[in-house]
């Protein structure tokens, strides 16, 4: 009987280890596929080698035949000499259609997400400013992309590579008119231009209008030391701040809009208002270094305060990115290397305007590029997209008051 219950037990054992094996046996099911399909835009990319995809190095043959099987460019500007830059460059390439649009820096912005948010991928190359609006939110949602070629990739700082490709630099100045100050700028510091004896004499681009004229003015504000030390330069004292204003920064700003500066819709309209030549009213001027050409033919009289304190101005900064899912993608690669070429960016090429390039030096006549370094400011990206909402309104509110 003993015997009998051992071989049951065994039997029994011998039965759970192949039931246990049995359950423990691979699936006779097909693995499921882990590769999940590319996006749209993640597919352009990876097809046009751009964003992560980019390697760095081009092949240019390729990009210029592939381009020329497109035959046609969109490009979204915010220059009147995008004209002569697609003229220069169809010239080069004469099977590539560039239709270059000058919109202005903001309608620039608007279009670019108006049709990306409809996902109406029409243009192909944003050729403009708006540094903020890039840094903060087109670079961020993919609206944009950056490319640079590696023809230019080493003689292109780094910091100019991001998070755009820099196309060229300007210098927004203060200036005078300088057929009724023949001893120079009748003022020496910024904070002049909040004294009475300046009310309704400066004249601008309109800050409510113009979000680059505002991103000016904030780039001034956002230096609150020195702004500091200016006022306590000129007026021998610390500034005293008001409630709403947390440092000398906005302080200058609050009463340069209380001083009533005088909006304009365009710089053209700026420079007629204080540089036309036989004027009788002494007055100022935020402008463009680029208009002193203007000046040296007769048409301007003005020069700027190269001795103001504690600058005279502020850079600004065009940029050159590939708009998301261009549908002429390689077109648009060839005209952003065109561009950082001296043959293409020749109608730029004049007093006033600077390439990033290191090995290009600035025009003739022109301060250097390390000399505008010393006497301006860089304009503010980050702290303008942080802040500008709040600033507009903190402008509108004491303007004139």
């Amino acid at each position: 009987m003993k015997k009998v219950f051992q071989v049951a037990v065994i039997i029994l054992v011998l039965s759970m280890l192949a039931a246990c094996t049995q359950t423990t046996s691979a699936p006779t099911t097909e693995p499921v596929a882990t590769d999940a399909p590319l996006t749209a835009q993640e597919q352009w990319l990876k097809d046009n080698l751009l964003g992560k995809y980019d390697t760095g190095t081009q092949d240019w043959a390729a990009i210029e035949a592939a381009a020329n099987k497109e035959g046609l460019l969109l490009v979204y500007a915010n220059s009147s000499k995008i004209e002569k830059a697609a003229e220069a460059f169809m010239e080069k390439y004469p099977n590539i259609k560039v239709e270059g649009y000058d919109l202005g820096g903001d309608d620039v912005y608007l279009k670019t997400v108006e049709e990306q948010k409809a996902g109406a991928f029409t243009g192909d190359v944003w050729f403009s400013s708006g540094g903020p609006n890039i840094k903060g939110e087109l670079i961020p949602k993919g609206y944009l992309v950056k490319f640079v070629p590696d023809s230019v990739k080493d003689l292109i700082p780094a910091n100019l590579q991001d998070p755009l490709l820099t196309a060229r630099f300007g210098v927004r100045i203060l200036a005078y008119n300088s057929e009724l100050n023949p001893d120079g700028c009748p003022i020496s510091n910024l904070w002049e231009l909040t004294n009475p004896e300046w009310k309704g004499k400066v004249h601008i681009e309109d800050p409510l209008n113009d979000a680059s004229t505002l991103g000016i003015l904030m780039t001034i504000a956002s230096k609150k030391d020195e702004m500091t030390a200016a006022y306590k330069e000129l007026y021998g004292t610390d500034p005293v701040l008001d409630a709403d204003t947390p440092d000398a920064g906005w302080l200058w700003l609050k009463r340069f809009a209380q001083n009533n500066p005088i909006p304009e819709p365009g710089g053209d309209e700026v420079d007629s208002a204080f540089a036309t030549p036989g004027m009788t009213d002494n007055l100022l001027g935020f402008t463009s270094y680029s208009n002193y050409p203007d000046v040296l033919d007769g048409a301007l009289a003005f020069e700027p305060c190269w001795d103001l304190k504690p600058v005279v101005g502020v850079q600004t900064q065009a940029y050159l990115g590939i708009l998301n899912q261009a549908p002429h993608p390689n077109a648009a690669k060839l005209f952003i290397q065109f561009m950082t070429t001296p043959e293409g960016a020749d109608p730029w090429l004049k007093i006033g305007n600077y390439l990033p390039r290191t090995d290009i030096p600035a025009p003739e006549g022109a301060l250097s590029f390390d000399e505008i370094n010393k006497i301006t400011w860089a304009f503010d990206d980050g702290y303008v997209y942080d802040n500008i909402v709040q600033a507009r309104d903190f402008y509108l509110i004491n303007l004139g008051k």
